[in-house]
């Protein structure tokens, strides 16, 4: 048996694709410490790892303002700050833990950093895309691209300035301002398809692309789903972070009213269901919903574009109506345009919804081609096949680059 810590940062979507993963090397008889915050402790525990609490971050970290996907110039400045601020204390943490290898998110800098600092193997886990360069550009009426330095450069020399001093205090390589998006490891495990992501073919050929996990999470609510059976369900949510729209959900409702299909919408915990006024009886409003079992009865998903959440809709076969939040969201929903999958919605209205979402549901093209993209998530191996991946190197004497 080996040892293992796991380094993520506090986000649903970045937490979630790793569960299935951490599961099946617990099952495998490997010990597991995950770090993370007391939000997440109920479904870490549920794959079986041991819960540790990240020093000096809360629930609201991925809150503040440009953790949310909308400023990526002030995200790396933040990651970078509290990776100088983290750093001495979880090195401490880690040495006295003595693990065999590290896996961290692709965007967590603190774990990649922990690890370059004690010379311990690392696999990534990428819940986002690899982006290539021509992904770089921003997508069709977007402003900014998610990871280019637009007018951020001030920030963009501020991260570099706080990288080179952790460089110089650790004696490491300093993390690079792609990095921080896309940080390398000895092994790269994607929750995504070598036919979703762009270029796969050219890409470093430590990346390994396993599919999404569906499995429950441990922490899903109560919700009556007997009343969508024998129904035609369209699920409407905008994710966790960038989910306080009143007036989207107010429009999806008036969108709905009267209409021959179940809705549920999924408003999260940030609006309160009175908020949105009456709410006819074909129309299941919740904070929280078990998001599985509502896509596995989908005939349509109205979506962020967040990737964990284009990923389980492909992987349950549900075509998608996107309405992406951000810049990064919105070339997730473009990929998903391009693989004829889902449309985009082009106006916020309730017209517009309501004819976007029936120009889906009448076209079986959609529902077809998101089967086939489901099948290339399914057949990539699971945390089956990542666990294997990961084991393989753990085994390797060769396995790390040092």
């Amino acid at each position: 048996m080996s040892k293992a810590i796991f380094f993520n940062i506090p986000a649903s979507g970045h937490i979630y694709p790793s569960l299935g993963l951490t599961a099946e090397l617990v099952r495998r008889g490997e010990q597991v410490i995950y770090f993370a915050t007391e939000r997440f402790r109920p479904v870490i525990e549920a794959a079986g790892a041991a819960f540790r609490p990240t020093p000096a971050i809360d629930d609201h970290f991925i809150d503040q303002p440009g953790l949310d996907g909308t400023d990526p110039q002030l995200f790396a400045e933040l990651m970078m700050g509290t990776c100088r601020d983290l750093l001495p204390e979880l090195i401490e943490l880690t040495r006295a833990e003595n693990p065999d290898y590290i896996l961290h998110d692709s965007t967590c800098a603190w774990g990649a950093l922990t690890a370059r600092a004690l010379g311990i193997p690392t696999v990534v886990s990428l819940a986002l895309w690899t982006f290539t360069p021509d992904m770089m550009g921003p997508p069709q009426g977007v402003p900014a691209s998610p990871v280019g330095p637009g007018g951020g450069m001030s920030r963009v020399i501020r991260f570099h300035k706080m990288s080179r001093q952790i460089g110089a205090q650790f004696g490491i390589k300093p993390l690079s301002y792609l990095e921080m998006f896309n940080a390398p490891g000895d092994l790269t495990i994607s929750y995504s398809s070598a036919e979703i992501q762009p270029q796969s073919h050219l890409l470093d050929p430590r990346i390994h692309y396993v599919g999404s996990s569906v499995a429950a999470r441990g922490d899903e609510p109560d919700f009556p789903l007997e009343r969508l059976e024998g129904k035609r369900v369209i699920y409407i949510s905008l994710g966790t972070v960038l989910n306080k729209n009143a007036d989207f959900f107010k429009s999806c409702i008036a969108a709905f009213t009267d209409s021959p299909y179940t809705v549920v919408v999924a408003i999260g915990s940030r609006l309160s269901i009175e908020s949105l006024g009456p709410i006819p009886e074909n129309i299941i409003v919740r904070n929280l919903v078990p998001p599985i079992e509502i896509l596995r009865r989908s005939a349509l998903f109205i979506t962020h574009s967040g990737m964990n959440s284009i990923h389980e809709a492909l992987t349950l076969n549900v075509p998608m109506l996107l309405v992406p939040q951000q810049a990064e969201q919105a070339i997730t929903a473009a990929r998903v345009v391009a693989l004829g999958a889902g449309l985009l919605l082009q106006e916020m209205t309730a017209e517009s919804l309501r004819r976007s979402a029936e120009a889906v549901l009448n076209d079986p093209g959609f529902q077809q081609r998101a089967t086939r993209l489901g099948e290339s998530l399914r057949r990539a191996g699971g945390p089956q096949r990542a666990a294997d991946l990961v084991l393989d190197l753990v085994a390797s004497p060769t396995g790390h680059r040092g």
